[in-house]
Parts: structure tokens; C-alpha cells; sequence
């Protein structure tokens, strides 16, 4: 089977504007971003984001929507990098990731590391394998991180024998929930691409969690089960789009943990939730992010 080409798009920007520009990237590419360390030997510090797009699907009016952002940026005041683009198979992908993808300590307990990297847990650290492929998610942006600190909060008050039935809402490479079924869950992973699809499977097998999680692509409306826990690390608008069919998938004392958002968009989401008849136990931040955690 050929590879598919992709084309990579990476901007070189100021570091405060990483965050912003990350968010307009994952929607203009359908995808996750992957967020470059800043680099604070300059002043002010630059950072740089990449994203990725189907080579095949680029069109036109695409292109053009990424340069009237960038224009904007410009005429706002700030100073760019040159926009650097190249075409790239997936195995060529694939193998820069080896350079740039490590094992790393997320939270107290948490470990990501690829599979390329042996790992030694210490203590009561908790490992999660995870191949990055096309769909993203290695635990490193700052949404990602918040909700598996929740987690971590939120499953001291697990009991041994409880089995917690998860759901995660667009799973994409899975990392939660695999974090979750780690921690003695059964989940649900479900997701709308396929490429998330297939990169999830991929992680579970990696994670000989078969036993414990499923991924499907089943639409959140269509499901009737209820779950203790929910995660939804989605966009502002999404999670208020979906915030009734997530509350009405919780069960009694369960929790919902949604992230995805900036501080600006918080008050405005706690208060759509909390109509939903849930209650706001505890906000996380990191930078301008949030990871809200809601209990019915």
C-alpha cells in the first residue's frame, strides 16, 4: 500500500502567540498540532507549531485561509518566522517522531513514552505506550496534561473492586482512556476519524488493553449506556454543542472531565454545564488552558 503524502506546515512565532495560533492550526487542519519548546534565548521567546494536512486535500480557498491568518497576525503587530512547508510520506513522519517524541513524566503518576523506548516505572507510576501517528496526542499539550492530572485526582476515590465504566469523546490517539483502563477502567474510546480510529487500536494493542478498551466510531447520540467518568477534550464549541448528551450520559455521583478551552471561555461553559444539572468540583490550568471537572 502507498503512504499517503502529507504537507507540513511549520511557523516560527512569538511564544505568547503559540497557544492562539494552535487553536486556529487544529481547526484549519482537522487535526492536532504539534507544539515546538520555546526558545527563550531570544527576546521576547519564539516558539514554533506545526501542523499537518493531507497533501492530496489542500485546496485553493485552504491555502488562502492560512495566509489571511497569518496577514492578520502581521498587520496586528507581530513578527513572524518564515512559513516553512514540505511534503513528507507518513514513514517519513513516523521517523522524525523518534528524534523528537521521548518518555516523559506527565503528572505524579503518568508516564508517556513511545514504543521505540524502554521504560522502567518507579513507585506507583503508571505507564502509557503511545504510537503518535497521524491523529496526535502524546500527552504533551497542555489540554491533554490538565485532564490526566483530573484523572489521577479523580481515581483516588476509586474503589479496588469498583470497575468504573469511561467514556472518552474524541479519543483521538487515546491516551486518556488508556490511562484510565490503566488505572482498573473499562472504556469506551470513541471518535469520528478514522485515522484516530485506527491510532487508537493501534495504542490499545500496544498497551494490551484489548480487555479493557474499545474504540468505535459510534456517535455520542447514538450511545445509551452511562458511565462514571467522561472525558471530552474537544473545542469550546463542541463541548457546548454536545454539553446536554454528555450530562445525560453520566451516572449519579459520576464525573465529567472537559478540556480543550481557554480561561476566557470557562465562565461561559461552567455556567451551560451547571444548567445541565452538574456541579463544578475544580477547575486546572496550565498557561491559558483549562481542564474543568464536573459532578452530577
Amino acid at each position: 500500500m502507498n503512504k499517503r503524502e502529507w504537507l507540513e506546515i511549520r511557523l516560527t512565532l512569538p511564544a505568547s502567540l503559540q497557544e492562539e495560533a494552535g487553536i486556529f492550526l487544529t481547526a484549519w487542519s482537522g487535526r492536532g498540532v504539534v507544539l515546538e519548546e520555546e526558545d527563550n534565548t531570544s527576546s521576547p521567546p519564539v516558539a514554533a507549531i506545526r501542523a499537518y494536512v493531507p497533501a492530496a486535500d489542500l485546496t485553493l480557498a485552504h491555502r488562502r485561509e492560512l495566509m489571511q491568518y497569518l496577514d492578520n497576525l502581521v498587520a496586528l503587530g507581530y513578527r513572524l518566522g518564515e512559513l516553512q512547508q514540505r511534503v513528507i510520506l507518513e514513514e517519513d513522519w513516523e521517523k522524525a517522531w523518534q528524534v523528537h517524541f521521548k518518555a516523559s513524566r506527565l503528572t505524579n503518576r503518568f508516564v508517556v513514552k513511545p514504543p521505540w523506548e524502554d521504560y522502567t516505572p518507579v513507585g506507583d507510576e503508571v505507564v502509557v505506550t503511545i504510537h503518535p501517528g497521524m491523529a496526535f496526542g502524546t500527552g504533551r499539550h497542555p489540554s491533554t496534561w490538565l485532564c490526566l492530572q483530573a484523572l489521577e485526582e479523580t481515581a483516588q476515590e476509586w474503589l479496588p473492586e469498583a470497575n468504573p465504566l469511561v467514556l472518552d469523546v474524541g479519543t483521538g490517539t487515546g491516551i486518556l482512556g488508556l490511562a484510565a483502563a490503566r488505572l482498573g477502567a473499562t472504556v469506551l474510546a470513541i471518535d469520528v476519524d478514522p485515522e484516530a480510529l485506527a491510532a487508537v487500536r493501534q495504542n490499545i494493542s500496544l498497551n494490551q488493553l484489548h480487555d479493557r478498551v474499545r474504540a468505535d466510531d459510534i456517535p455520542l447520540a447514538a450511545i445509551r449506556q452511562q458511565f462514571d467518568l467522561i472525558f471530552a477534550n474537544l473545542t469550546a464549541p463542541d463541548l457546548k454543542a454536545m454539553a446536554e448528551s454528555l450530562a445525560a450520559r453520566l451516572l449519579p455521583g459520576g464525573h465529567l472531565i472537559v478540556s480543550g478551552f481557554l480561561s476566557s471561555d470557562l465562565p461561559a461553559l461552567q455556567q451551560h454545564f451547571q444548567r445541565q444539572g452538574l456541579t463544578a468540583r475544580k477547575t486546572h490550568q496550565k498557561d491559558d488552558w483549562i481542564a474543568l471537572l464536573l459532578r452530577r
